[in-house]
């Protein structure tokens, strides 16, 4: 036989095909990494872009809480009335849907308050006047609570949406009332024009935002004689966690803000998202960012802890006053097969999450601070 003509020896076919095998599977993993990535990465961008907007707004809300307030003003809401969609002794604390969380974060969640059992999101509510538009000094006798015709020295200006909030302060307490435009019978100051005044009327909330009946504002003393109540265009801007309505995936959560609260801009209470009678864009709330699904808040005062809850503000107690906000927000990818995934637990569907956290120092607080050190 000619050796010339003998072909591979199954030795060397094996090794062949083993050192083939080895590359093939090589360059596959490597093609399965970069097609995973290829995947995955725009998903995260999406998801750390949601989390990035929704926390600059709530940031930016708790740093105008309290904005035009008296001093020493409860800026934060406690908790919502017993008609509320939040009650219990923990309040706003812990009364969403199913979070994030997990039983290990919530139980060394906020030591000063002896920890947090509960792993729901929370709802975060605040009250600021709107710094754009100026304030209108009422004219009339009338006292603040009441419905009725309240009469401004001043003509309302564009900048006050009607029907919208207003807030009445005497400097020392405030109060709010829903503000509807009168169009015709218009009533005027003492020495005043029926083109110069402005005419409100203002009806009541279901509740009196958690104002002490014994803190109400003074009531005006009337005609010639210097106004007492002062009248500013007013928000109450409120975030929860619900369903984001997304039709491709209905259970997807989301972050909602409200700028009249659990109300419609007349005052009276509307549904809420997640709530079966929720009319979705028809209402006060907007969608601020989809597939965030975890808002945790917590409060620090003097003592230098966190709580899970505001305390209540007591005039000239400066240890009342909540110094810093600590906000937390859990946003989620759950698009099908994304390298990563992870459950929460609580019946959470597997999704690459992250999470945000930032600490505010509300502006009136500061303030407040600042000139009691001053005046120290």
């Amino acid at each position: 036989m000619n050796r010339q003509d003998r072909g591979f020896s199954l030795v060397e076919l094996m090794v062949a095909m083993t050192v083939t095998l080895i590359v093939s599977a090589a360059i596959y993993g490597l093609l399965t990494s970069g097609s995973n990535a290829f995947r995955r990465e725009p998903e995260l961008a999406d998801r750390q872009q949601n989390i990035r907007v929704a926390m600059d707004l709530v940031a930016r809300d708790v740093f105008n809480a309290g904005a035009g307030l008296p001093s020493f003003s409860q800026v934060f809401t406690l908790a919502d009335p017993p008609t509320g969609a939040c009650t219990g002794s923990e309040g706003l604390n812990g009364c969403g849907v199913m979070g994030a969380l997990g039983p290990a974060a919530a139980a060394s969640r906020a030591p000063g308050d002896g920890s947090d059992p509960l792993e729901n999101t929370d709802v975060l509510e605040m009250v600021a006047t709107d710094e754009q538009c100026p304030a209108l000094s009422v004219c009339n006798a009338i006292v603040p609570g009441t419905e009725g015709l309240f009469v401004t020295r001043e003509g309302v200006p564009n900048c006050m949406r009607l029907p919208g909030f207003a807030l009445l302060t005497d400097n020392t307490s405030f109060l709010l009332q829903p503000a509807q435009a009168v169009t015709s019978g218009a009533s005027v100051c003492d020495g005043g024009s029926a083109t110069r005044n402005g005419n409100l009327m203002l009806g009541l909330l279901p509740d009196t935002f958690r104002v002490p009946a014994a803190a109400l504002p003074s009531p005006n003393p009337g005609p010639g004689a210097v106004p007492a109540i002062y009248l500013y265009a007013a928000r109450v801007v409120r975030y929860r966690i619900a369903p984001g309505l997304d039709a491709a995936d209905p259970t997807l959560p989301a972050l909602w803000r409200s700028e009249t609260g659990r109300y419609a801009a007349t005052g009276t209470v509307a549904p809420e998202p997640g709530e079966s009678s929720f009319p979705g864009t028809s209402s006060p709330w907007e969608l601020v960012a989809r597939g965030i699904e975890d808002l945790q808040i917590e409060y620090m005062p003097s003592d230098n802890l966190w709580h899970n809850r505001p305390p209540l503000s007591t005039t000239n107690d400066w240890t009342a006053l909540v110094r810093q906000v600590r906000i937390t927000l859990s946003a989620r990818v759950s698009a099908a097969n994304l390298q990563g995934q992870t459950s929460a637990g609580g019946g959470a569907p597997n999704a690459v999450r992250g999470q945000l956290s930032t600490t505010v120092t509300p502006r009136a607080a500061f303030n407040e601070l600042q000139m009691g050190g001053q005046i120290r």
